[in-house]
């Protein structure tokens, strides 16, 4: 599956604005799988398995909401919730409120969410498939997942989930390194001086087709990140050179990038080795974004 940690990641995302934006707050495999599938161009069994991908990265939480059961024909159905304490909290109440309410109006009396779930989650067999088991395997999961974040707090870190999907997807990352080493240009003259080479790049430069099938699969700031972490400052220098990199926010990416590297030199000693590659690259990404702004700014004026 090309490019399945971008997928995933917006995945994610939609997840985040089904929780904090419409009106059902948590999305179902029973309501959303399809049309997930069809925004994402994927079918729903790979959706399932990029749903895993996310859970296991810490992402996301799955709840089963509505355990299968052949006999009676019932499907098992699954619900999502992005690993954010604030959005568990807002969910949270959010179930709560839905299962006093529903319990209210199928006994006719008011009790709270707690005393609900002590008093069903036991015998939640014979309230599956209803709304009101549904309601309580959410509320109950909810509490649970809460814990867990508390409890292990640094895997729900923006760094450790990206980790953890790098290496889920292992295979994909080493593919797109290959694809990205293959992208760079070689034959440019290195004895001309970096303005020069500045302004003599032409607007209909040919764009080498690996890069460019790297970019449908991979974010232009992964495959950087990519070059960066094996110390490839030339093969970065000449991709903007080529043309590859052309937009200001993606030069901007290069120039803060480095100036964060630079400032950890003094805790890596392998990265002082690169530190005169380093700041010319970063020179050279400053004259080009000096350059960009210059003529975006003759635009205005006529």
């Amino acid at each position: 599956m090309a490019g399945s940690i971008k997928v995933c990641l917006e995945l994610a995302d939609m997840i985040r604005k089904e929780n904090l934006e419409s009106r059902e707050k948590i999305p179902t495999s029973d309501t959303h799988l399809r049309v997930w599938s069809s925004q994402l161009s994927r079918t729903e069994e790979d959706l399932r398995k990029l749903l895993t991908a996310l859970r296991d990265s810490h992402y996301i939480f799955i709840v089963s909401v509505v355990a299968p059961d052949p006999n009676l024909f019932v499907y098992g159905e699954d619900a999502y919730v992005f690993a954010e304490p604030f959005i568990l909290n807002e969910l949270k109440k959010h179930s709560e409120d839905s299962l006093e309410k529903l319990y209210e109006a199928s006994n006719y009396k008011r009790k709270s969410a707690f005393q609900i779930t002590r008093e069903l989650f036991p015998k939640i067999k014979e309230f599956n498939n209803t709304p009101l088991g549904r309601s309580i395997n959410v509320s109950v999961m909810l509490e649970e997942f809460q814990r867990m974040l508390t409890a292990q707090s640094y895997e729900y870190t923006d760094q450790w989930r990206r980790n953890r999907l790098q290496e889920i997807f292992k295979d994909e990352v080493n593919a797109a390194e290959e694809l990205a080493n293959a992208a760079s240009v070689r034959d440019l003259d290195p004895t001309k001086r970096a303005v020069d080479q500045l302004k003599e790049q032409g607007p209909k430069e040919k764009i080498d087709q690996n890069w460019v099938k790297a970019k449908e699969n991979f974010s232009t700031e992964f495959l950087l990140r990519v070059h960066f972490r094996k110390y490839e400052f030339d093969v970065v220098k000449k991709l903007i050179q080529s043309g590859k990199l052309k937009e200001e926010k993606d030069i901007k990416y290069v120039r803060d990038t480095l100036q964060l590297m630079e400032n950890r030199m003094e805790q890596d000693n392998l990265l002082k080795r690169y530190s005169t590659e380093m700041i010319e690259l970063r020179r050279y990404a400053q004259a080009k974004l000096n350059m960009l702004r210059q003529s975006v700014g003759s635009k205005q004026e006529n």
